[in-house]
């Protein structure tokens, strides 16, 4: 039972939960106190901002296909069973995290709000910090020289 415990990275807050941590507070920020980066440009900024939020969709849904057809869980509190190196995965060892960001960069784009481009440079440094680096110290530990194969062949972004 032990070793059940000990076979998944060490995060302790799910990702999804910072995301939606750092996208509330940025919108609650821009509501307490609004501060725009551009006023202008409406269009542009929809059209930007839809093409982020659709990116972030295409990103995401293919990596979900991609773990459940590999039976491999997308949440890191259960054990990895393999290194998933199909669909999104060959181009980025974190679609799903960059999918999250995707998501609020579309936001902040939209909204031209100062406040929501912060709690995206927030987002960003809390998934290095809390969920990419615990995943790869799990991975390499688990995997080894796959996992470290794998990392060297695909960024770990883009």
């Amino acid at each position: 039972m032990k070793d059940d415990i000990k076979d998944r990275a060490a995060i302790h807050t799910q990702p999804p939960l910072i995301f939606f941590a750092c996208l509330g507070m940025g919108i609650l920020l821009e509501y307490l106190f609004p501060f725009r980066f551009i006023t202008g440009a409406w269009s542009l900024r929809i059209i930007i901002g839809c093409f982020l939020f659709l990116a972030s969709g295409i990103m995401a849904v293919s990596a979900f296909i991609v773990l459940i057809k590999n039976k491999t869980p997308f949440n890191p509190a259960k054990p990895t069973e393999k290194i998933v190196c199909e669909g999104s995965f060959r181009f980025s060892r974190n679609p799903l995290y960059l999918a999250l960001l995707l998501l609020s960069g579309g936001a902040a784009i939209v909204t031209g709000s100062v406040w929501l481009v912060l709690a995206l440079l927030i987002l960003f440094i809390l998934l290095e910090r809390f969920a990419i680096r615990p995943e790869e110290k799990y991975l390499t530990d688990k995997f080894g020289e796959d996992y470290l194969n794998y990392k060297a062949s695909v960024r770990r972004w883009l």
